[in-house]
């Protein structure tokens, strides 16, 4: 019987009664399968080309939502969208719910829908109002992972002016936080760029490097995320610059779930974080410092390594980048994500937030949490509930 190689290969070689037991045994298995998920996804997209091509039609507009994590999807792929396409916004349908209004274009548009169920009420009443408010401009788009939810079902009624991608019923996580049903549909978010060009083979080569690179990501990263959980950080920061700062703020969800709420979890941007948000990094904290491959952006980058490291003002900074370049003598730890053929920092989103999933489960493990469902007072769940959609009356104002 061959020894486990890392961290997470551990906890997978126990016994199914132990992982069950402790609460884990969707969540790790889930997290170590998406690079191969991401394959199977590949070729799901790959096969849906022609039609997504046609449905997209000459440079429409995109608006992109999403509830939680599933937003996180849409502003994870916003910067490479506006490569290919004219006008690309990423809105909540949180948001869309509370104030559709102000939130649909008031020219043609395709609502783009990214849902794990596809069973939260403010998703399907993005869909219901944007067909109500702007009936002869918008069409849709569902990008879930699940055939057999409400999005599916809704726009899937709506005939040629929707379209419904299912991808791989793998990709349907079970356990409560989304991990890889997030990757799997921003993968599928940029599938839409591609599809527009019809650069099927470029797509290809893309999945297949983040697999590559994902895979030991996943493998080496484990072995970090359980040792710096070993020294109890209290507050964990994501700081990233916006190609893949929609990863990081999925990566600072993942922990604050995994962890029940017990570790505070934030991200952001990396100038952002001097306008304020510095004076919660504390002697407690665990900076996590996301550098691009750019040469501009990684000046930014490297000063703000540098002031961290001048001011002393956290236990422990790691910086995460594709290449050691520059960083000697800036941080505590450096971890190498490297590279790979169509593997720029636009799509490396995705491999950001590995690092938060990692971190989330050993933390959870660490706090004796059940990460499957690791809400002790079941405040959160796996589908939301308890969300009234009420009426809404275009023009109607609050009495």
């Amino acid at each position: 019987m061959i020894a486990p190689k890392n961290a997470l290969a551990e906890l997978l070689f126990r016994k199914e009664s132990e992982r069950e037991a402790a609460g884990y045994i969707h969540t790790a298995a889930e997290i170590a399968s998406q690079p191969r998920l991401w394959l199977a996804t590949s070729k799901v997209l790959e096969s849906e080309f022609p039609a997504i091509s046609e449905f997209l039609g000459p440079a429409p507009r995109l608006l992109l939502s999403g509830a939680g994590s599933s937003h996180f999807v849409g502003l994870s792929v916003v910067p490479a969208l506006r490569r290919a396409f004219p006008c690309v916004e990423a809105i909540p349908s949180t948001e869309i719910a509370m104030d559709p209004e102000s939130c649909f274009p008031r020219e043609g548009f395709i609502l783009v829908s990214f849902a794990r169920s596809g069973d939260s009420p403010e998703g399907v009443a993005a869909v219901a109002l944007a067909e109500r408010l702007r009936p002869s401009l918008v069409r849709h788009l569902a990008i879930t992972c699940n055939p057999e939810g409400e999005l599916a079902r809704v726009v899937g009624a709506l005939g040629s002016r929707g379209r419904v991608v299912v991808l791989p019923e793998e990709t349907n996580d079970r356990s409560l936080a989304m991990t890889s049903s997030f990757t799997s549909m921003a993968l599928a978010g940029l599938s839409l760029g591609y599809a527009a060009r019809g650069a099927t083979e470029a797509f290809a080569r893309l999945a297949a490097s983040l697999a590559s690179v994902g895979e030991s990501y996943i493998s080496r990263f484990s072995d970090l995320a359980a040792s710096l959980v070993d020294e109890g950080f209290a507050r964990v920061f994501f700081i990233a610059s916006r190609p893949f700062f929609g990863g990081a703020l999925e990566a600072q969800l993942k922990v604050q779930e995994l962890s029940g709420g017990a570790i505070v979890a934030r991200a952001e941007d990396t100038l952002g974080l001097r306008h304020g948000f510095m004076a919660s990094i504390d002697a407690d904290t665990l900076v996590l410092l996301y550098l691009s491959s750019d040469p501009y952006r990684r000046l930014y980058e490297l000063d703000l390594a540098r002031e961290i490291k001048a001011k002393g003002i956290c236990k422990k900074l790691v910086a995460i980048a594709d290449a050691p370049e520059g960083l000697s003598g800036l941080a505590d730890a450096i971890f190498e994500t490297g590279t790979g053929p169509g593997l720029g920092d636009e799509s490396r989103a995705i491999l950001t937030v590995l690092s938060g999933q990692l971190y989330g489960l050993f933390a959870s493990l660490s706090l004796e949490l059940k990460p499957d469902s690791p809400s002790p007072s079941g405040v959160i769940s796996r589908v939301v509930r308890g969300v009234t959609i009420h009426p809404y009356e275009p023009g109607a104002r609050a009495k």
